[in-house]
């Protein structure tokens, strides 16, 4: 029975197995029994007890080996029960059903505040519960950008559980009145959708530290008994900020999470280190928040002045956060950020980056950082491995999705577009949806029309420019001749927008016309050499983009941009090679 009901679970068996077992012992035991009494084993066979001679009979000798093999049986289950669960703790992934089994996502929590203005402290404390669970070795925790990329959306537990490849779901409400707060959290097995936990808290929101950290310490205790797990202690002591400025900076990370709420995020983070001068996540906010608005300036070439200077202010917020803590990811990622975009110190970027996505709980942010840098210095490969190990902890990423869409197009290859962007389908994302009617466009199974009509959704929203009034009519009649065999020879290079208006565009005309998109990146040149923040020199390095990597402007970008320096410590592009000592070519 205890052979059974150890293999049974290993051995994926059904769950009436165990029971049957029980009763054909129970059932079995009494006739064994009656036969052990009657009837004696010989070396001659089994014969009839009182037909055996008792001076001849075998019964002790027999008797005894049992004694032993009784005595090894017992040594080996007490063996087995002191240090399995030490064994199972140093390999709890047997197989792909043990992953699931113990993986977790996160949701956000629901605000259910009677002024419904606590969104915020919702989000915060799912956060926190996240980051505690992420430091559980042995349990697979799904990253906050994934897990909350389904707030919002009227989707069933298991369905998002389907989406994001857990195994078991948090999720839980927080209503705060005045100085009082009521956190509720609730563990499901998506498996059944049977809730394995939920408990109800009532407390002064100075406790919330405390209330996070037991509800994770419930949660994880929950599932080590359901799933027969020895999940090892949470460790290390509860970090407390004073409550006022843990608010502040929870709304400043809402703030920021948009890209679109920069100043506000900054004055929020800036009142929380008032109060707290050490808080390094708050810092942190602060510099990422400068530095987005200093790449969004940057792209008006009358704003470089103001861009250089945020980034100025990005530097030093970003450096009080390492200060206060030397492992803050987001921190370091902001410091990397800045050496790249504004200094155009591509080595010493990489140093920030690199450390970065080391710690325990790397930001999403330094990830995608790391490879947009491995994209701009053309390691075009390597920037796609970044993508996807970043996807792996953090699946549904938005931003990592779309950039790992933009990279595929630029090298051409447009299946792998299209499969990619699908992973965003779900979600709505504008920008996937233009990547998966772009491929289809190039694979033939939609036309120009569907597609446009996805970019003037983003024309209209405001978040692309391009030059002209009649918007509509430019890029319908220039895509139309782009994609046109007959048409083709009239489009020019001046007619192409810069990348940052329609990129997606860039990539259609350097599969239709890579000839024509050659010339718009030499005409380029300037600019990448002068502006902050450019990210387009990726567009030079896919080897399908002829008659660039040949001319002069090439070889001055590369050479003022320092990229030889960067590609002898960390390999060279596909389409360049080195020559001498510090020479190179590229084809």
């Amino acid at each position: 029975i205890e052979v059974v009901d150890t293999l049974a679970p290993r051995m994926a068996l059904p769950d009436w197995v165990p029971g049957f077992v029980i009763i054909l012992v129970l059932a079995g035991f009494p006739i064994a029994a009656v036969f052990a009494w009657a009837f004696e084993l010989t070396p001659e066979g089994v014969k009839r007890t009182e037909d055996v001679d008792p001076t001849t009979s075998v019964t002790a000798t027999t008797g005894q080996r049992i004694n032993y093999l009784i005595i090894a049986a017992l040594v080996g289950v007490v063996l087995w029960q002191q240090f399995a669960p030490g064994l199972r703790a140093l390999n709890p992934f047997t197989d792909a059903a043990d992953r699931e089994a113990v993986s977790i996502a996160v949701l956000p929590f629901a605000d259910l505040s009677p002024d419904g203005d606590q969104e915020y402290l919702g989000d915060g404390v799912a956060e926190e519960i996240l980051n505690v669970l992420a430091a559980i070795d042995g349990l697979q925790v799904t990253s906050r950008t994934s897990a909350f990329a389904f707030k919002e959306q009227s989707r069933s537990i298991p369905e998002i559980a389907a989406a994001l490849g857990v195994g078991h779901v948090v999720e839980g409400s927080v209503r705060k009145q005045d100085d009082q707060v009521r956190i509720t959290a609730q563990l499901i097995d998506v498996s059944d959708d049977t809730h394995l936990w939920s408990e109800t808290y009532d407390s002064d929101l100075s406790d919330i530290f405390r209330l996070q950290d037991e509800i994770a310490r419930q949660i994880s205790g929950a599932l080590s008994e359901r799933l027969e797990l020895a999940l090892p202690e949470l460790e290390g002591e509860v970090v407390e900020w004073d409550v006022a400025a843990y608010e502040l900076y929870l709304r400043a990370r809402q703030a920021l999470l948009t890209r679109t709420r920069n100043d506000e995020a900054i004055r929020l983070a800036e009142a929380a280190v008032l109060i707290e001068p050490d808080f390094a996540d708050a810092w942190a906010v602060i510099g990422a928040a400068h530095s987005f608005n200093a790449f969004g300036v940057s792209l008006e070439p009358a704003a470089w002045d103001a861009a250089w200077a945020l980034y100025d202010e990005s530097w030093l917020a970003a450096s009080r956060a390492v200060e206060a803590d030397p492992r803050n990811s987001l921190g370091l990622a902001v410091l990397g950020l800045v050496k790249v975009q504004q200094q155009k110190k591509w080595t010493e970027g990489r140093v920030f980056l690199e450390r970065a996505v080391n710690v325990e709980s790397p930001d999403p942010n330094a990830i995608l950082w790391l490879g947009i840098l491995e994209m701009q210095t053309g390691l075009l490969d390597d920037a796609l491995a970044t993508f996807d190990r970043g996807l792996e902890l953090h699946p549904g990423d938005l931003n990592l999705i779309r950039w790992k869409v933009n990279l595929l197009a630029q090298q051409d290859r447009w299946e792998e577009v299209r499969q990619t962007a699908e992973v965003l389908a779900p979600l709505g994302d504008a920008d996937a949806l233009i990547g998966r009617l772009a491929a289809g466009l190039v694979l033939g199974d939609n036309d120009l029309d569907e597609l446009t009509e996805a970019w003037f959704t983003l024309l209209t929203a405001g978040t692309v420019r391009i030059p002209g009034e009649d918007t509509r009519d430019v890029v319908v009649d220039l895509m139309r001749r782009v994609i046109d065999p007959d048409r083709q020879a009239q489009v020019t290079p001046d007619e192409i927008p810069s990348q940052w208006s329609l990129q997606m565009q860039w990539d259609l005309v350097g599969h239709y016309r890579p000839e024509v998109l050659a010339e718009v990146l030499l005409r380029e040149i300037p600019g990448v050499l002068q502006a902050p923040g450019q990210n387009s020199t990726a567009y030079y390095f896919p080897a399908q983009i002829r008659g660039v990597r040949d001319q002069p402007a090439f070889r001055q970008m590369v050479e003022e941009l320092d990229f030889v320096e960067h590609w002898q410590l960390y390999g060279w592009p596909e389409v360049c090679r080195p020559v001498g000592v510090d020479g190179f070519e590229c084809d």
